[in-house]
């Protein structure tokens, strides 16, 4: 079944790594075979990757933006889903993790994402933490450019940083 995306002026999107931008007008694509491709809106910028869950969310992401992901971001991954498998403890958390990594070996990193946010709501529940607000295109953010990702690499435990830059976004995770 078709995908379609309907997108406001100068929204960005990005499929298969590479950063689109939509023209003046709105507009709507019709996607009709597989691609990764992730809204401007689903962006978490990595200032705002500052909780465990939201770090799995920031690889996740560096793995939709570089398919194939390497090896190097995989075991990012790996670690990041397995220390938060550890430490989460509801049937229900654990249960949304799992589906996690189903979906991650089926190859749709992007549906992984989505299913994450629950867990981040909850994570800030926990943690006493503002609720994370996902930017809507056409909302203007002060700080960074409206697609523009981890200057310096995320710190995790274990495996070395990888980074790819590429038409003014960065993307960096160990």
């Amino acid at each position: 079944m078709p995908l379609k995306l309907k997108l406001a002026a100068h929204e960005r999107l990005i499929v298969n790594g590479a950063v689109m931008v939509n023209g003046g007008c709105r507009t709507t694509l019709i996607i009709r075979n597989f691609a990764h491709i992730m809204r401007e809106k689903d962006v978490l910028q990595e200032p705002d990757a500052n909780t465990p869950t939201k770090r799995l969310y920031f690889i996740l992401q560096a793995m939709l933006m570089q398919p194939p992901p390497s090896e190097a971001l995989l075991g990012s991954y790996r670690l990041a889903h397995a220390q938060l498998s550890e430490a989460y403890v509801r049937h229900e958390n654990l249960e949304v993790l799992r589906e996690v990594a189903r979906i991650v070996d089926l190859g749709d990193c992007y549906k992984a994402m989505m299913k994450l946010h629950p867990l981040i709501a909850y994570e800030a529940e926990l943690l006493n933490l503002p609720k994370h607000e996902w930017r809507r295109s056409g909302q203007p953010d002060a700080t960074q450019p409206a697609v523009a990702m981890a200057s310096q690499p995320a710190r995790f435990q274990g495996s070395a940083p990888v980074r790819r830059e590429s038409a003014g976004l960065s993307v960096a995770a160990e």
